[in-house]
C-alpha cells in the first residue's frame, strides 16, 4: 500500500496508445508534471536524500512489473490471432452464423449445420484486418468481413453460387400465422407472458414458445387480438380439447 499512490501516478502520467496522450492530459488539459531523478548529495538533509532514493527505486520496480504485465497480456492476446493470409483475387470460405432473430424457429440439430460457406472471391483489401468478398447479388449481408471470418481455399474447389436461404433476399420469410397457446413463465421473480407461435414455414410441429412482448415488437402487423383471450388460452381451437401438452422441468426437491 505504500507504493500504491506511485503506481497511480505512473499510470496517469504514462502515454496511452488508445487515446494518444496521457490520462492526466485528458483530465486537466495540460502535460503532467515531471519528477526529477534523485541526484546524490543534492539535498543537505539526509532524510530527504533517503526518501528520494527510495522513491526512485519504487518507481523503477513499478515500471518493470507493469511493463512485464503488459507484455504478458499482449502475448496471450496474440496467441489466437493470425495475420491476413488472403489477397485480392484469392478464394476464401466464409465463416458466418445464421442471421435469424431470436424468435425464429431454430434448426433441429444446430451443431450439424454448416460452418463455412463459399468459396467466394476476394475483390478488395480493406485495411489490414478486413477484406471484401464477391457475394451473390441476392445476399442481404454486408460484403466486408474480418480476416478471421475468411478461410483461404486451397487446391481445387467448387464455386458456391448461393448463400444459405437465411442470408438471401429471396429466401423464405418467417412469419407468425397462428397462436396455439399461452403460458406464464417465471423469470427474475416476475411473470413473463409467452405465446406458442406457429410459423409460416414450420407448421404446427415447428411451433415455439416466444415472449409476447417480442412478437408484438417484431411483428406489429400481426394481430393478437383474435388469437389469444384475456384468460390466457387460445381461442382458435376448442378449449375442451387439450391438443397441446406442455411439459416443464420441475425443481428437484432438496
Amino acid at each position: 500500500m505504500t507504493v500504491l499512490s506511485w503506481a497511480e501516478f505512473w499510470y496517469n502520467t504514462s502515454y496511452q496508445g488508445a487515446i494518444r496522450c496521457t490520462p492526466f492530459e485528458v483530465v486537466y488539459g495540460r502535460a503532467p508534471p515531471s519528477l526529477h531523478r534523485f541526484i546524490p548529495g543534492e539535498s543537505l538533509v539526509e532524510a530527504v536524500n533517503q526518501e528520494l532514493q527510495t522513491r526512485d527505486e519504487a518507481l523503477k520496480q513499478l515500471r518493470f512489473h507493469l511493463e512485464r504485465a503488459q507484455d504478458l497480456m499482449v502475448h496471450q492476446a496474440n496467441k489466437k490471432r493470425r495475420v491476413a493470409n488472403v489477397n485480392v483475387g484469392d478464394w476464401g470460405y466464409l465463416k458466418i452464423g445464421p442471421h435469424r432473430q431470436t424468435s425464429m424457429p431454430t434448426r433441429l440439430h444446430p451443431k450439424l449445420s454448416a460452418r463455412y460457406f463459399g468459396p467466394f472471391r476476394v475483390i478488395q483489401q480493406v485495411g489490414e484486418t478486413a477484406c471484401k468478398l464477391q457475394l451473390p447479388e441476392t445476399a442481404r449481408i454486408h460484403p466486408v468481413f474480418h480476416v478471421s471470418q475468411v478461410k483461404k481455399a486451397v487446391g481445387e474447389h467448387q464455386v458456391e453460387k448461393d448463400l444459405p436461404p437465411d442470408l438471401q433476399a429471396d429466401g423464405p420469410s418467417f412469419w407468425p400465422v397462428n397462436v396455439l397457446g399461452r403460458r406464464q413463465r417465471t423469470e427474475d421473480g416476475g411473470s413473463v407472458p409467452q405465446l406458442l407461435v406457429e410459423w409460416q414455414q414450420g407448421g404446427p410441429e415447428g411451433a415455439t414458445w416466444e415472449d409476447e412482448i417480442t412478437i408484438r415488437e417484431q411483428y406489429p402487423d400481426f394481430n393478437l387480438g383474435d388469437k389469444v383471450d384475456d384468460q390466457g388460452e387460445g381461442i382458435d381451437r376448442d378449449k375442451n380439447k387439450k391438443g397441446w401438452v406442455v411439459y416443464e422441468r420441475r425443481n428437484r426437491r432438496k
